[in-house]
């Protein structure tokens, strides 16, 4: 599934630390705003400990986790929506994302000092005004492109030019849009735009190895004024720890009395704010997650095996992962009368185990 989570932040907060983290990435990036123009991507696997779950009773030749894109955009230094430095390249690939990882920096000490105090609400507030800024113009553009039309009385025109004076008017004030109520058909209209403030955010506080939480508690509580999720990662262990191996790792975590990693519960975050949730497939050959939209149904989640499933798609035979450990195997869950047969409507919910019958 091709979607992406692009990590975005002013310059220096700690961003390529936390993708290298998230990737095993040795990728390194100058310290100074707008020090390359290229992101860096990766494909990421989702950690999911329901796929081992399901592996402890279905033998099986492998096991592939869900994978998610992440794009690490350089730092978005204030001006950027103005063309400032190379901005606008940079804004472009944010366009280009389907949901957005906010890294704040919560850490006091760094390898670039501050000319200002940390400051992680003045942070994010200078990065979301940027992006407002570079939607303003992006809406401002079009508006006047629907104007003429409308005035010749075209009402679909009309539509688009109310949507997209009601969203101008709320950036002027700096707001993004995701944090309004819009209806179903005000979202169509403003989709073409590839907006900026539209896409669902994730708020990251890159915090330091003091343990200190009083800055990440103020990203938390921003975070859930515009309904928004939250996390606190330091990206500096997390980096460190993932490039130990197994043993030295178990050691250092215990030195530090660290319980478990962050970034399994960055990578489950990321995938969430995608809108992104997982299905299984489980056989002989492999046991597989895969990835669909919250809200698919199950001919679009047989078409992720295949494009023909889609259209053929006669039924799906489901259970689920708590199924299986309560019955230890299928044919036990088929007597039980837990094995759910499902038509063309049926919305997958998330971690069914399913099993497609097609027409080919």
């Amino acid at each position: 599934m091709s979607v992406a989570c692009g990590i975005v932040g002013l310059p220096n907060i700690g961003k390529t630390t936390l993708f290298n983290a998230a990737t095993g990435s040795g990728a390194e990036r100058a310290n100074y705003a707008f020090s390359t123009v290229e992101p860096n991507v990766a494909e990421v696997d989702v950690p999911d400990g329901r796929l081992e779950v399901i592996h402890g009773f279905i033998e099986t030749d492998k096991v592939v986790p869900a994978r998610v894109r992440i794009v690490d955009i350089a730092g978005l230094a204030e001006g950027a929506s103005r063309g400032e430095g190379i901005g606008n390249k940079f804004l472009g690939h944010i366009k280009e994302t389907d949901a957005l990882m906010h890294v704040v920096q919560c850490f006091e000490k760094g390898e670039v000092a501050r000319e200002k105090p940390v400051d992680p609400r003045g942070d994010i507030e200078v990065l979301e005004l940027e992006l407002a800024m570079a939607d303003l113009e992006t809406v401002a553009r079009n508006a006047d492109r629907v104007a003429k039309k409308a005035r010749t009385g075209d009402k679909e025109a009309i539509f688009q030019g109310e949507v997209f004076a009601r969203a101008k008017a709320l950036l002027e004030e700096g707001k993004q849009l995701r944090s309004e109520a819009w209806k179903l058909d005000e979202l169509e209209a403003l989709r073409p735009l590839f907006l900026l403030t539209t896409k669902p955010v994730l708020y990251v506080a890159n915090v330091g190895d003091d343990g200190s939480q009083a800055n990440a508690k103020v990203v938390a509580e921003h975070a859930a004024s515009v309904v928004s999720a939250s996390i606190a990662v330091c990206g500096d262990i997390e980096c460190e720890l993932n490039s130990m191996d197994d043993e030295d790792r178990a050691m250092f975590m215990e030195e530090l009395g660290i319980a478990e990693l962050a970034l399994p519960r960055l990578l489950q975050a990321t995938y969430e704010v995608l809108g992104l949730q997982t299905f299984f497939t489980a056989g002989e050959k492999e046991i597989k997650a895969w990835t669909i939209s919250s809200g698919d149904t199950g001919p679009v989640a047989a078409g992720k095996i295949h494009s023909d499933f889609e259209k053929g798609y006669v039924r799906a035979e489901v259970y689920g992962v708590d199924d299986l450990v309560d019955h230890e195997n299928e044919v036990a869950i088929r007597a039980a009368g837990k094995l759910r047969i499902e038509g063309r409507d049926y919305v997958l919910k998330e971690g069914d185990v399913c099993h497609f019958l097609v027409n080919r």
